[in-house]
């Protein structure tokens, strides 16, 4: 039939789709392990934090730094509240 595609250009479609979905998932595959990092530094913070009351700034950085990792976690892998609302 004259309306399918040939396989060249089928193979180049695909080709295509297959990078950009290696290239999304290495992202978030960076991302995740930066903010495992971020999480685990977070939780050490915290209970440096917790050790003794002067170490209090410690322990609200580590709180900071352990929000923005779970924030990070569900943006990347657009997790709600920012993935799409499916129903």
């Amino acid at each position: 039939m004259s309306s399918d595609i040939s396989d060249e250009q089928l193979e180049r479609v695909v080709r295509r789709a297959v990078r950009a979905e290696l290239e999304l998932l290495g992202e978030r595959l960076f991302w995740t392990l930066l903010a495992t990092f971020a999480a685990i530094w977070g939780v050490a913070l915290v209970i440096n934090g917790l050790s003794a009351p002067e170490n209090f700034g410690i322990g609200a950085f580590g709180v900071v730094l352990l929000a923005l990792a779970v924030w990070r976690l569900l943006w990347t892998w657009d997790l709600p509240p920012f993935g799409p609302a499916k129903e």
